[in-house]
Parts: C-alpha cells; sequence; structure tokens
C-alpha cells in the first residue's frame, strides 16, 4: 500500500502465548488494513465520539452540536472506555437496553442511537472498524401510558377555544410580567417559541400588520448573556405573518410598558430591541417560558377543570386548530406556521375538521330533526 515495510511484534511469557498475540495482530491488519495511525487501532468510544463531534461542528447550528454532544454523553456513561473494535452488536445492544432499563424515554433513546449510527458509520470511513455494531440494534417501543391510551392524543395537543380562554384567563390574573404577551402572541401568531424571542421591533410592520420572521435564539444554559441569533429551523421558517388590530393594540400597550421600564434601569438596559425582554432588556431564554408556563398549569388545574399538560408548543398546534376552525386551508396554514412536514399540522387539521363534520351533523339533526320525526 505504502511501498514500505511494516513491522509486526508480538511478546509473551511463552512462545505459544506470542505467537497467538501476533496471529491476532496479523489478522487485524488483514481485516482492517494497515492503519498509518497505530492509536487508532486502540481507539476508544469516547475518542472516537469526541474526534467526530469536532469534525462535523462546523458544518451544523450550534443547538445541533448540543444536542449531539448531549446525547454522546448518554452513551459513554456505558462505553466510554470501550475500544471501538471491541463493540460488538450483542454489546451495543445491551447498551440500549440498559438505557431503557434506567429510565430514558423512548425520543432519548432513539436521537442516542441515531448519533451512535453516525459515529460508527464515521469509523468506517476512517478504516477503523468494517462493520457497524449499532446496525440491526433493536428499539424498546414507546409505551404509552393508561392516561394516554384513554386520553385522544391528538386532542391533547392543543387547547379548545374554552380551553384556550381558560388558559389566558389565568394569565391575565396570575401571570408574570409579559405573560400576558407572550403567550398571546403564540396562540394568535403560531411562532415557535423561539422565533418570539428572536423578534426584533424592527421585524414589526404596524402598517401592514406583519410580523417578519427571520431568526430564532438559542440559549440552552439561559444565561442572558450568551444568547446567540441564529438562521429559523428551515428555509420555509422564513415567512411574513399577519395580524389584526387586536394584537397591534397588545404590541402597542407592551411597548408603552417596556419604554417606562428602560427609563427605570437606563444604563443598565441591554438596548437591543428585542420585543420580549427581562427586566434589563435581555432577551428571554426558551426555558424561561417554558417554567412560566408551567407554573400557570399548577395554577389552571388546582383551580379549574382543564387537566391538559401546557407546553409553549400546544399553543402552536392550538393556532392551527384555530386556523382550521376559521375555514383556513390547509396549505395556507403550513405556509403561516412555517412548516416544510406537513405531518404534524395535518394531524390536527384532520382531527377538527372531523370534528366539524360531526357537529354538523349534531347541528342539523337540533334544526331539521322533527323533519324527520314527523313519520
Amino acid at each position: 500500500m505504502t511501498g514500505k515495510r511494516k513491522r509486526i511484534s508480538a511478546r509473551g511469557k511463552t512462545k505459544p502465548e506470542a505467537k497467538a498475540k501476533l496471529e491476532k495482530k496479523m489478522q487485524e491488519v488483514t481485516e482492517y488494513g494497515l492503519t498509518t495511525d497505530p492509536s487508532q487501532s486502540k481507539i476508544t468510544f469516547e475518542q472516537l465520539a469526541n474526534e467526530w463531534l469536532q469534525t462535523h461542528k462546523k458544518n451544523i447550528k450550534t443547538s445541533a452540536q448540543r444536542s449531539r454532544e448531549y446525547h454522546v454523553k448518554r452513551l459513554s456513561k456505558y462505553i466510554a472506555k470501550i475500544e471501538v473494535r471491541q463493540i460488538t452488536k450483542k454489546m451495543y445492544q445491551n447498551v440500549i437496553d440498559q438505557m431503557e432499563k434506567d429510565g430514558y424515554s423512548y425520543n432519548t433513546i432513539y436521537s442516542a442511537h441515531s448519533v451512535a449510527k453516525n459515529i460508527f458509520k464515521q469509523a468506517i470511513a476512517w478504516d477503523i472498524i468494517k462493520s457497524s455494531p449499532a446496525e440491526m440494534a433493536i428499539l424498546p417501543k414507546p409505551k404509552k401510558t393508561i392516561e394516554q391510551i384513554e386520553n385522544d392524543e391528538v386532542a391533547e395537543s392543543y387547547l379548545e377555544r374554552d380551553e384556550l380562554k381558560t388558559f389566558l384567563q389565568i394569565v391575565d390574573k396570575y401571570g408574570l410580567p409579559s405573560d400576558d404577551v407572550i403567550f398571546t402572541l403564540l396562540a394568535f401568531t403560531g411562532m415557535r417559541v423561539g422565533e418570539l424571542l428572536a423578534l426584533k421591533w424592527k421585524d414589526i410592520d404596524f402598517e401592514a400588520k406583519e410580523f417578519n420572521i427571520t431568526k430564532t435564539i438559542f440559549n440552552i444554559d439561559g444565561k442572558k448573556h450568551e444568547y446567540k441569533l441564529l438562521t429559523p429551523k428551515t428555509e420555509t421558517s422564513i415567512r411574513k405573518i399577519t395580524f389584526d388590530n387586536h394584537i397591534s393594540q397588545l404590541l402597542k400597550r407592551h411597548k408603552q410598558k417596556q419604554n417606562e421600564q428602560k427609563m427605570k434601569v437606563r444604563t443598565i438596559w441591554h438596548d437591543a430591541d428585542f420585543v420580549i425582554t427581562r427586566e434589563d432588556g435581555y432577551p428571554m431564554s426558551p426555558r424561561f417560558v417554558h417554567y412560566r408556563m408551567k407554573r400557570l398549569e399548577k395554577i389552571m388545574h388546582r383551580e379549574t377543570d382543564v387537566k391538559k399538560k401546557l407546553h409553549p408548543h400546544i399553543l402552536r398546534h392550538t393556532h392551527t386548530a384555530m386556523l382550521t376552525e376559521a375555514g383556513v386551508d390547509l396549505r395556507a396554514i403550513m405556509q403561516r406556521l412555517g412548516h416544510a412536514d406537513a405531518k404534524t399540522t395535518l394531524q390536527v387539521y384532520t382531527h377538527v375538521t372531523d370534528r366539524m363534520k360531526r357537529d354538523a351533523a349534531d347541528k342539523l339533526g337540533e334544526i331539521f330533526g322533527d323533519l324527520i320525526a314527523r313519520h
């Protein structure tokens, strides 16, 4: 391969032991080829994973890199110090099975498995192994709770009109500063929480009544000085969202309150033009909004009959349901939400339209039922 000689040697306490070691090394040469870097033959999963992370770091977003690092950490808990060539399919299957026993969710195991497949694929490309131990692995099936089975899962993913009204009443009564603006905008625009928190006043055209969505915010640790503005999730996420006079008035009132707060703190205000801010002008992190919604969820569960689990994304699905009830077609809904994939939107859209059809039959019966009953 190189035109140069490469010596392979082995030692042992006895000649048979030395010979056995030598034969094993020769087998590795036959199986894996001659490696120019001797350290690669003994590379551990932890070392390989770190090299893979560094190699692909420049081609992905910060949020995706942090997600990969998280899943590498989960996998390393089980096989960090094991040499990659020693990891068998059975050993890898044991890792997947143990993750399930340790209480990791199906989504976490699935994502970690996807990362592992990419790492081992890189090992094949680098001539470290011939085949991936992650191939043919059997993942646990997602388990449904009794509550999930008894409830309609699609219906649980959004708020009905009366449920949204109840939630917004809780926000008005118990919400923290800016909660009314945050949750009203999420429900009535369909923005992702990262898109809302990245929104600046210059992105709002009050004359045309449009939001210009061009970015999202990344701040995984919630530290206010360490936020980053990134390009949106997909190309279809770059879009304009129209709003009505009610939202316009809400925004103008919010702007007035923000100006009053800015005058109070003056010199320490972080003047970066964000619409949704902390008390000193820095943008909120998505984690902040999640915690605030969970706080309101507890109050709502305690004081009302609405028991659905709340998270910021439920308001995006709620927006889909609202548009469907308003008679907006599926394509227009997808464009407004910035969805490239219709799957999630279609589930809610279909569920609401099916319910509307049943309601239509019931209403028809209520109004004209006496004509049928004449017999």
